[in-house]
């Protein structure tokens, strides 16, 4: 994993980066060497909301967790509708 280094990430806090570009610039370095969070990324950066859904429908279920299931506690721990 790479491995984020503080003082960049404060001065890129002090630029007055993005932070969705600031978050996205992270995930980006993270996943260079990793096919699989390079096309989900990718998927994130096009928008493709359904594709993303397959995505962690196909996640979970691999795990042999129940999607509906835990998206529900994931709303309900952060007080999403």
């Amino acid at each position: 994993m790479y491995p984020v280094n503080p003082m960049m990430l404060i001065q890129m806090i002090r630029s007055g980066q993005n932070p969705q570009q600031l978050l996205m610039s992270i995930l980006e370095g993270q996943a260079k060497d990793n096919p699989v969070s390079s096309n989900l990324l990718d998927l994130v950066k096009e928008n493709k909301t359904a594709d993303i859904e397959t995505f962690a429908r196909n996640y979970f279920a691999s795990q042999g967790k129940d999607f509906d299931k835990e998206f529900s506690s994931f709303k309900q721990t952060y007080g999403i509708k």
